[in-house]
């Protein structure tokens, strides 16, 4: 699955792309925090495919993290117009730049440039194993969720590899019916699960969802916390299952 991050001060403002990412079924997520901290995640960004830096971050600010973003290994692909940036004092930029997308890119050109950024980086963007998981990392990671992530943690869990609703989720998280504000805070706990699984080293794509449907775990992650006693933690951490 491809892997994109989005860099932007605002993802409500990028609507088309992620439609267009959505259409061909690839994982992403959105920051602005990892723009400016690029030295010190380096490892996370690399979990990606490519990395595409929206045009809310102003060349301004390119111009500052863009070397450290490029250390990175990641294609990187830039909004805005690549003509205009030509004639001014940013048309270095254009040297770490690897992908263009313009406003007069039609959404096939750009669905290609993603596949083929893609295909090329394929090899460098695979994260490690959970076999070479060690206890004390798989321990750590653990111990860094919060009480929700726990939760949702341990409902897909007790699923055995089933596809959970949202909307049961949400019953079962908050003892309540299902909102609008249930189901957003449940994508928001859900990426941030995700995000903890990336920073500990375990890849994520453990954590399955189906589009408009619910989540799951896929079996090599299911088996690898069977196998680690994942059922023992809870028993003796009866407290972070439950309302709160």
């Amino acid at each position: 699955m491809t892997k994109v991050l989005l860099l932007s001060k605002n993802h409500t403002v990028e609507p088309r792309l992620q439609s267009i990412l959505n259409r061909v079924n690839a994982e992403f997520y959105c920051s602005s925090s990892l723009f400016y901290q690029a030295k010190e995640h380096i490892t996370i960004i690399q979990y990606f495919s490519l990395i595409i830096i929206c045009d809310t971050i102003s060349n301004v600010e390119l111009a500052q993290s863009v070397k450290a973003i490029k250390n990175s290994g990641i294609p990187i692909f830039r909004s805005g117009n690549k003509k205009q940036i030509s004639d001014t004092e940013f048309a270095w930029l254009d040297t770490f730049i690897d992908y263009w997308v313009e406003a007069d890119d039609s959404d096939s050109e750009i669905i290609d440039k993603i596949a083929r950024a893609s295909f090329n980086n394929v090899e460098s963007t695979q994260p490690s194993s959970v076999e070479n998981f060690s206890s004390q990392n798989y321990s750590n990671f653990l111990n860094q969720l919060s009480k929700k992530e726990k939760q949702l943690l341990f409902y897909l869990y007790e699923a055995n590899g089933k596809t959970i609703s949202r909307e049961i989720l949400c019953q079962k998280m908050w003892q309540s019916e299902t909102t609008h504000s249930g189901l957003s805070n449940l994508s928001a706990i859900a990426k941030r699960l995700k995000f903890k699984m990336l920073d500990a080293g375990i890849d994520t794509d453990g954590l399955g969802s189906s589009w408009g449907q619910g989540y799951f775990l896929q079996a090599p992650f299911l088996l690898f916390l069977r196998n680690n006693d994942f059922d023992k933690y809870f028993v003796s951490n009866s407290g972070s299952v439950g309302g709160e």
